[in-house]
């Protein structure tokens, strides 16, 4: 099967890029522009693409909109016109409602910020315009994304500057447990989706397993060669101070994956 995909410049879309091939589109584009795309009908479109986090997402929320919502609704109306076998929609869990139990497909949704509300209506969107063939459509709900190579904004980012000793960083709420992947794993899970024509609707991408902040920056930090500096790695907890997720659908139809955390390395040090 032949692999599109959006946002191949991203924190996990470049560990793609050498495997799909890219889609070219401003997702700002009126309609007729996406229908000017044209793709091989036995192919699978994966879409990466947008604004995210919530700091990125407020500051041009029309923008963000256009791209986050409105950008994916066109391209899964494009790639159903086009009559492709699959599209991957790539969402998150912050969808779900904050909770200390582990969060199932069937789990109550309660997006906690403008940019998991955005995801929220673009999946429904995406779910409307493949309403007549759902067994084609997956939204792949991805949980937390954690290695070096990731943006400075997100855990990771901080992780770094606890790395380069930054005198004015902290890392708060450091009891908060996530359920990490690095963005490798994530870009490698994706592609075994793709051409996995029985998963579809909605799917969690997790290890099933959670570490509190502390844990993973401790572990990145010691497997590179840093101190922990624990005094700047403050105890606390975030208004979603758990989420866990289930991945029984995903290994239900691909037994044999390896969903482990397993964090790089950071060049140079």
């Amino acid at each position: 099967m032949k692999l599109y995909a959006t946002g191949l410049t991203g924190t996990i879309g470049k560990h793609l890029a050498n495997q799909v091939q890219n889609i070219d589109i401003d997702l700002r584009s009126p309609k007729e522009v996406f229908n000017q795309l044209t793709f091989d009908a036995n192919s699978c479109i994966i879409h990466l693409a947008g604004v995210v986090g919530p700091a990125l997402v407020e500051k041009d929320l029309k923008n963000s909109y256009q791209i986050n919502v409105e950008g994916a609704k066109k391209l899964a109306l494009a790639a159903l016109d086009a009559g492709i076998e699959r599209f991957v929609y790539v969402s998150t869990s912050h969808v779900y409602k904050p909770s200390t139990k582990i969060l199932t497909e069937e789990s109550e949704i309660g997006p906690s910020n403008v940019y998991a509300q955005q995801k929220l209506e673009a999946e429904l969107e995406v779910q409307k315009v493949f309403q007549t063939s759902p067994t084609r459509l997956s939204i792949v709900r991805v949980f937390s994304v954690l290695d070096w190579d990731v943006q400075e904004f997100t855990l990771g980012g901080g992780i770094k500057k606890l790395s380069m000793d930054d005198p004015e960083f902290v890392l708060g709420n450091s009891d908060d447990v996530r359920d990490f992947l690095t963005p490798k794993k994530i870009a490698e899970v994706l592609i075994k989706i793709a051409n996995e024509p029985r998963l579809t609707g909605i799917v969690n991408m997790c290890t099933g397993q959670g570490l509190t902040v502390s844990e993973a920056a401790t572990r990145m930090l010691k497997e590179s060669g840093f101190s922990p500096m624990e005094a700047k790695i403050r105890p606390g907890n975030s208004g979603m101070p758990s989420m866990v997720g289930d991945n029984s659908k995903l290994l239900s139809h691909l037994p044999n994956l390896q969903l482990e955390w397993a964090p790089s390395h950071l060049s140079g040090s």
